[in-house]
């Protein structure tokens, strides 16, 4: 091969290599560039050569540069390699791996600067999406954590509250409305209500924490919400877009109420000197491959309810803290508990997820998707009918704790029913198999030791398939409760429960024509 030939060879390489490739002259200006180069930076040729390479670098990135480029001018390195962002002709920023090697003369000094420039912004793409994957896997494992040991908590408060309540309730029946010890007995049970409020939201957090599930309406939940926020908060000025055939989701509209209003007050809080919040629903398809979704969440149809303030914003640092139990910005005792945690941990129990976009000073978007509803809402159960010959049930209490099952049964008495009481698995078998004909339903406690409350109704059905069960529990209607119930239980109540609601969802059962509670 001759030197032209040679020459030609080199030139169509130089020309056509997918990497771009430029040669300066001892001062770094251009003396020759490549088309990838040129497709790179968006430069025609003739623009490109009046410039150098620290005119085409990010003035974040020019200080490692001139250094790196000093110690090669001085022999101390022949090349280098530089992550960096470089500037293209429309003021946007590449992301590149550049390669300077020094090319000198026989005396050793700076003729030419050789440099290839490998753009690495798809890497670095995958790498942001690879890192928010993982933070979101060990922000979803931490929580659940969490929210385990949340619900466990739950359980066991409740468990105490249902033994104060059960006694307010049986003190309250021999009491007049106006005799003195009532309005004691009221406040006593106006605090266990507000404490039973708190492991609401404690159980919401938790991991499966539902009580209510029905279809629902997100534009009416979000209307009603914001009505009562913006009566309250008139220095906010509050704007609504509603989908006018936005998709319906099954929720515990409840605790859906509850996320909103906790997320419209932490936006008051971020505009401490008044501003705007833009609330927007509309109907969302999230794609499988889409970043923003967590890794546990299924992708499809979605219902999504957009919050905008104007308020001071948020770095990445407290963004990445913000759904953490009792973590907060602010200063002086004014921290809120579970705060945006309850949120995260109701809207993640209902099978959605939330995201955020937030700058210092530009406000902050936090968005809402719960799964969108494949079924239309059931009709309401008929009205439940009082009976007379409510003497003639017996009812089988299933309760592990002593005190809770002792005021069971007697709540059960001052009804007027005929109680018998079991405290675990084994004996409340034993009882039913001895009186299954004279029992005519049973209260079972869905958390018990060593026989589950599933595994204690599958066996009570085997043993008689038509009996009557009312699940109880001081933790919610979770996954394995809302099992049963599709298995053919009848009904669920929460403790702590008075004994009216108590009787209500007796008669709600035993009355005949009443259909199963699913």
């Amino acid at each position: 091969m001759d030197l032209n030939q040679r020459q030609l060879l080199l030139q169509a390489v130089f020309e056509n290599a997918p990497l771009g490739i430029a040669i300066a002259d001892s001062d770094g200006r251009f003396v020759e560039v490549n088309q990838a180069f040129l497709d790179m930076l968006a430069y025609a040729r003739e623009e490109a050569l009046t410039l150098s390479f620290i005119d085409i670098t990010h003035p974040d990135d020019r200080e490692e540069t001139r250094r790196l480029s000093d110690e090669a001018r001085l022999g101390k390195i022949n090349s280098y390699q530089l992550e960096k962002r470089f500037v293209t002709r429309t003021g946007e920023f590449v992301w590149a791996i550049a390669r300077l090697t020094v090319l000198r003369d026989a005396a050793g000094a700076v003729r030419y600067w050789l440099g290839i420039i490998e753009n690495i912004a798809d890497r670095r793409q995958a790498e942001k999406e690879r890192q928010q994957m993982a933070a979101q896997v060990q922000q979803a494992q931490k929580m659940e954590a969490i929210g385990t040991l949340a619900g466990g908590i739950a359980h066991d408060f409740n468990n105490l509250l249902m033994a104060i309540q059960g006694n307010i309730s049986l003190l309250l029946l021999n009491k007049e409305p106006h005799h003195r010890e009532t309005t004691y007995l009221k406040n006593v049970e106006t605090a266990v209500q507000r404490a039973s409020e708190l492991t609401r939201q404690i159980v919401g957090f938790a991991r499966g924490g539902k009580y209510e599930v029905r279809i629902t309406n997100l534009n009416q939940v979000l209307a009603k919400t914001a009505d009562m926020f913006g009566r309250s908060k008139k220095e906010i000025t509050v704007h609504t877009h509603l989908e006018k055939n936005l998709w319906s989701v099954e929720a515990d509209q409840s605790q859906i109420e509850q996320v909103l209003l906790g997320m419209f007050v932490n936006a008051w809080q971020a505009m401490p000197d008044g501003g705007e919040l833009r609330l927007t629903t509309t109907n969302a398809v999230v794609d499988p491959n889409d970043h923003q979704k967590p890794p546990d969440t299924a992708a499809g149809r979605y219902a999504c309810i957009s919050i905008v303030d104007t308020g001071v914003g948020m770095d990445a640092a407290v963004q990445a803290r913000i759904f953490e139990p009792f973590f907060t910005t602010k200063t002086g005792g004014q921290a809120t508990g579970l705060g945006l945690s309850a949120a995260f941990g109701i809207i993640k129990n209902h099978h959605g997820f939330i995201t955020v976009q937030s700058q210092p000073g530009r406000g902050s978007i936090f968005r809402i998707f719960l799964p969108a509803a494949a079924q239309v809402p059931p009709p309401p159960p008929p009205p439940a009918q009082r009976r007379s010959d409510k003497t003639a049930h017996t009812i089988l209490i299933v309760e592990d704790e002593e005190i809770v099952a002792e005021i069971g049964m007697q709540m059960l008495e001052r009804l007027g029913y005929r109680a018998l009481v079991a405290q675990s698995g084994a004996e409340a078998l034993a009882l039913f198999s001895q009186h299954q004909d004279e029992i005519d339903l049973v209260i079972l406690d869905m958390i018990m030791p060593s026989m589950g409350g599933g595994v204690i109704f599958d066996r009570l059905r085997s043993l008689k398939p038509e009996i009557p069960v009312l699940l109880s529990s001081g933790y919610s209607l979770n996954g394995q409760a809302l099992d049963i119930l599709k298995r053919g239980c009848r009904g669920f109540i929460q403790k702590p429960f008075n004994i009216e609601q108590l009787q209500q969802k007796i008669l709600e059962i035993l009355t005949p024509g009443n259909s199963v509670i699913r």
